[in-house]
Order: C-alpha cells, then sequence, then structure tokens
C-alpha cells in the first residue's frame, strides 16, 4: 500500500534529495493520516453510540485529536520549503524540527495522562466492562492504526525525517492504547482488574520515553549540534583529495530540514594565481556538495610554514 501510494502521488519519488519531493513525501503521510484519522474516528463514534460503548466513543475523540499532530506536520513541511529571506537567509528548514518538538510534547502529555490513570487504576481497580463486538472493533482500529504507524516510519526513514517519525510514534501509542482497553475488558472479565493498569502503566512509560527521545532529538538540532564523525570524514577525504589542496581546517556543518550548509576554509600554495586559487576553491565547493548534498562556501588562505 505504501509503495502504491507514493507511486501514486510523488512524481520522481526516488529522487529524494530533491526538497520538492522530499516535501511531497511529508504532505503525503500527513493527509494519509489526517483522512484515515478522520474516517477511523467516525466509525469509532458510531459504533460506540450504537453500541453503548464508553470504550469506543472515548477512543473516537481520541483518535479525531490525532489529527493535530498530522497538521502539525503539514505545517511544518510547508514551512519548511519557504524560501530564504532577509530575516532567515538559510531558509526555513528548521520548521520540520519544530513540528517534532511539538508532537513530541503531545507524546509526553499522553504518557503522563496514560501513567496517572494506570497508577490510580492499579491502586483502585476497578472492572472494564465491553462486549466481543466492541473487542473486535478495537482491535480492527489497533491494526489500522500500526499499518498508519508503520507507514509513517517508512516515509520517515526515507525521506530521514524525524517529524515522520515522531507522528508514527503518535500513531503507535493509539494502537497500543486500544490493544490496552482490549486486553483490559478481556483480563478485567476474567478476574484480573489489575492487568489493565499494569500494561497501561508500561506503555506509559515507553511513549513518554520515545517523547523524550525526539524532543531532545529536536531541540539538539535546533541548537545546532555537531554533524556526525562520518559526515565530517567525508568532507575532509574529498577536499583533502583535490589537488591544489594543501591543508583545511574550520569545518561548519549547520543542518536546515534535510539540507546542510558546510563552511570550511582551505590552504593553498601561497604563491598561486588568484584565477588558479579560485578554480580549485570551485572543485572543492562541487565535491563537497556532491558527497553531503549540502550548500557550500569555501574560504581561501595561504598555507604558510608552520601556521
Amino acid at each position: 500500500m505504501t509503495q502504491f501510494l507514493v507511486l501514486r502521488f510523488i512524481k520522481d519519488h526516488q529522487n529524494i534529495k530533491d526538497p520538492d519531493v522530499r516535501l511531497g513525501y511529508g504532505l503525503l503521510e500527513a493527509w494519509v493520516s489526517i483522512l484515515v484519522n478522520i474516517v477511523l474516528a467516525s466509525l469509532m463514534f458510531l459504533a460506540g453510540t450504537l453500541l453503548n460503548s464508553i470504550a469506543l466513543t472515548a477512543n473516537s475523540f481520541h483518535t479525531a485529536a490525532d489529527v493535530v499532530t498530522s497538521v502539525a506536520v503539514l505545517v511544518g513541511f510547508r514551512a519548511s520549503r519557504l524560501p530564504a529571506d532577509d530575516g532567515h537567509p538559510y531558509g526555513h528548514g528548521r520548521a520540520e524540527n519544530i513540528a517534532t518538538l511539538v508532537i513530541a510534547f503531545l507524546l509526553l502529555g499522553v504518557g503522563y495522562q496514560f501513567l496517572t490513570k494506570s497508577v490510580a487504576r492499579f491502586i483502585a481497580p476497578e472492572p472494564v466492562g465491553g462486549s466481543a463486538i466492541v473487542i473486535v472493533g478495537l482491535l480492527v482500529a489497533s491494526a489500522i492504526k500500526e499499518w498508519m504507524a508503520r507507514f509513517s516510519i517508512g516515509l520517515g526513514r526515507t525521506v530521514d525525517s524525524s517529524a515522520l517519525e515522531a507522528d508514527a510514534w503518535h500513531h503507535r501509542s493509539d494502537a497500543i492504547s486500544m490493544l490496552i482497553v482490549g486486553v483490559g475488558m478481556l483480563s478485567s472479565g476474567a478476574g484480573f482488574a489489575r492487568v489493565d493498569a499494569v500494561l497501561g502503566g508500561g506503555v506509559s512509560l515507553l511513549i513518554g520515553y520515545t517523547g523524550y527521545r525526539l524532543m531532545r532529538g529536536a531541540m539538539s538540532k535546533l541548537l545546532g549540534e555537531k554533524p556526525s564523525d562520518e559526515v565530517l570524514q567525508r568532507i575532509d577525504k574529498v577536499t583533502r583529495q583535490t589537488d591544489g589542496v594543501l591543508d583545511m581546517h574550520k569545518v561548519l556543518v549547520h543542518e536546515y530540514g534535510g539540507k546542510a550548509h558546510v563552511t570550511l576554509h582551505i590552504q593553498v600554495d601561497p604563491e598561486m594565481p588568484t584565477m588558479e586559487a579560485h578554480e580549485i576553491a570551485a572543485k572543492v565547493k562541487y565535491r563537497v556538495a556532491e558527497e553531503v548534498d549540502s550548500d557550500v562556501i569555501v574560504h581561501v588562505e595561504p598555507h604558510l610554514m608552520g601556521g
């Protein structure tokens, strides 16, 4: 299904380095999530009303609320493609990190909500009512939400997007919560009322940790984290392999929503003509841009012995 949707709605889908193609992946995930959540919430509300099931009705509102996270992805990806301006000379690519941060906070809220309810229910167990029809409905809804999680993770990994990964975990938290409600109904009917609370507590900690991990990663990127050693090594290698480069230093890499901006200094023979030095800098710029998919600025300096 994922491959069908990608082929159907994303033109030139294999060219993931193209900003417009990357935007297409983000918009596809957001719109599919929004539409499926609306349909799923409507069906669950209808079923909950007809069956007089509080569990299904409550989950229908929870699912409808998930549209907010997908809207955050939609806005984040749209904003990230805004062109550079006087106030934002490097563009708006980090809007995607802000979307990740918003979803991370929502996940932390969901985890806290689950944890408090689980602790209260463990202290004062409550019977969980339900029926076979309700349980089947919850299992079907859980399966759909898990598919949405895998769909979002697949697209996120394709374009290396933390926002899509964050939205995926929001889908997965819903899938798990629906499954827990169903298990709680079964265990309560068998006389084990605290099983629901124990499972809920464990899942709440997992959701909270995921929210914290996503929040930490998004904040680190917003603050301008150091690039990986592997990226620095690749830049170092292609630069030093360029004829005429005698040394290099002051390599800076900033990422803006999947696009890197690299600044580096190269040293050349101080007796070299200016035009030749410029040509070497142009070669370095081209090779580094190809190697790490980035905009590159190369500063040229004379190579001084012992300097």
